[in-house]
Parts: structure tokens; sequence; C-alpha cells
């Protein structure tokens, strides 16, 4: 499952029915392939409209209160278009709380807290160990099998960490290493919702539907501490670029992950868990396009690193889970 409207990588998704027929036109394949990279693509840039939308100063739960309030209008909308309806299930409410807290409300109010103390480029790095930390974790409670080639991955993936924040010269200032630290508490949680969302989704409803019972679960945790805290909710005032970069950031998120599941249905959870590549190497150029970001030789380091890490952690099978990068 995603996380609802994750502000800086693609979600994790597990499979949704039985795996899709081999797709065997060429023109099908090329369409799917531009599809995938062009997701990967808005997924990468939303790392930078995410770290543009913060540089306004407002409170990160400002920020992640218009986030969600944008996702949860869309995804209404979109249901009532469906003649859908909302399950309120006692086990549909627990996974949209449970959900929503580990893949929304935590993770993306530690990441607008952050993010203006990380280049964009090392944002992206970070928050590949994502789909790292997941297999890790869902070894740990035995829902994978042992793979020493995937442990492998997981081990490379954290060694990117550790060339970016043991060299002297590796980061622009030292004190980005705490941040940095930050960023891998939030690739964690998202990793932990994963592993919860893996066993406890309710796999007959609609994926986006269920993001938008975890967008209204994160609605109901935030608002009333920002009403008790007195933290200013007002946002969209003046059209300035930081609040139009959090509008094309929730709706960027939006539409990469209904690609992505597009991507599942009809190509296969490893074939979609390929974007992890592109929104990892996108992530890191839109940063130099967008903030000039100059990243030094460790950086590129720990780049390959990550790749490398990815390419080694991703299921083996058509029916493997869809790493999150990063959701």
């Amino acid at each position: 499952m995603a996380s609802s409207g994750q502000p800086t990588s693609p979600p994790s998704v597990t499979p949704l029915g039985p795996p899709p027929p081999e797709v065997r036109a060429p023109r099908e394949r090329v369409r799917l392939l531009v599809l995938l990279i062009l997701s990967g693509l808005g997924w990468g840039a939303a790392i930078s409209f995410t770290k543009l939308a913060t540089s306004g100063g407002d409170h990160p739960l400002t920020l992640l209160f218009w986030q969600v309030v944008i996702l949860t209008v869309v995804l209404a909308a979109r249901l009532a278009l469906v003649r859908g309806r909302l399950p309120l299930s006692r086990r549909h409410l627990m996974f949209y709380c449970i959900a929503g807290l580990l893949g929304t409300t935590f993770p993306n109010a530690m990441s607008y807290w952050a993010a203006p103390h990380v280049p964009a480029g090392i944002i992206a790095i970070v928050f590949s160990l994502a789909p790292l930390m997941t297999f890790a974790l869902a070894l740990i409670v035995r829902m994978e099998e042992w793979d020493p080639v995937r442990l492998f991955g997981v081990l490379l993936g954290l060694s990117a960490i550790a060339v970016l924040v043991l060299p002297e010269t590796a980061l622009p200032d030292p004190a980005i290493a705490v941040w940095i630290a930050v960023f891998v508490v939030v690739a964690l949680s998202y990793a932990g919702e994963d592993v919860y969302a893996a066993t406890a989704m309710p796999v007959e409803d609609s994926p986006l539907t269920l993001l938008l019972g975890m967008s209204l679960a994160t609605l109901i945790m935030i608002t009333p501490a920002i009403l008790v805290a007195g933290i200013p909710i007002a946002f969209f005032r003046t059209g300035a670029p930081h609040e139009v970069a959090l509008l094309g950031a929730s709706l960027l998120h939006l539409v990469a992950y209904a690609s992505l599941l597009y991507l599942i249905r009809h190509a296969g959870a490893v074939f979609a868990s390929q974007i992890s590549y592109v929104v990892t190497l996108s992530g890191v150029f839109w940063g130099m396009a967008i903030f000039g970001e100059v990243p030094s030789a460790w950086v590129w380091a720990a780049l390959v690193l990550a790749l490398a890490g990815l390419g080694l952690a991703r299921p083996r099978g058509r029916t493997g889970s869809v790493p999150a990068t990063s959701q």
C-alpha cells in the first residue's frame, strides 16, 4: 500500500490480484516503459517541489494539512464519479489510522520539518532506503525468506548513507548529517507502513479509496493538534512560488501513484518496482536543475551505491511487492 500523499518518495504497493499476462506487443511495452519513466520523473520532481514548498517558512503541520486537504478533495471527487463508497468497518478504520500514521502523519510532518536543511538530491538518495528497509523489516517478521543477495543490497543502501555522512567533505555543511538522520527515520516509517499494509490492507477495495480513508484519518489526527497549538492554518494567500509548489507536489504524487497502480496491474510488480531507479536519479538531477545543487564526488558515490542496493534488493518474482523508492 502507499503513503497518503507521501511528500518525497513513491509508495510501496502490494500486488493487486493475480499476476498480469506477459506484455508481448512491442508498442505496449514501449507505452508502459514511457509511463514508468514519466511517473518516476514526476516523483523525482516532487522532491524538489516539496522542498520549495517549505521555503515560505510555514509550519510543517500547516503544509501537511493543506497537502492532505488537496488529496482528500481530489480522491473524494474521484470516488463520487465512480459512485463508490468509503468502507467504514472496524477493520478499515484501523487500517486508515495505522497506515495513515506510519505512512503520512509522522513521516510527512518530519519531512516538511527537515526538507529546508537538506539538498533535494540527497533527500532522493536517502529515500532509496525505504524499499531496502521494507525487505529488512519483512525478513525480521518472517514475511520474506532469507536471501543473501537482497540482504547485501540493504547493506549497500546503508553504506550509501555512511558515504554521505562520514567523510568531512561529503556534505556542504556537516550539520546536514543530523537532518539526514531524520530522513532515515522517515524512510523507516514508510517501510513499517509497507510491511503493515502487506498483511492488513483490505485487498478487496481500490487502493485509491483506501488512500482517501488514510487522508481523512490524517486530517482527524492533525487538525486538533493544529487548533490546540494555535498553528496558523492559512497558506494559499498570494499564489507565491512555494504555494504553487505544494499544490504541484501533491498532484504529482497522486498522478504518479495512480500510474504506478496501472503499471502493477498491466505489467507486474517487478516491472513497476523499477520506478525506484528513475525517482532516485531524477531526484538528484531535478535538485541540480531547480536549486543549482552541485553534488560532491561523495554524493555521486552514494547515488551509485543506492542504485546498486535497489538493484540487488528488488523483488525477484513477478508478484513481489513494489519498493517505495519511495508514500
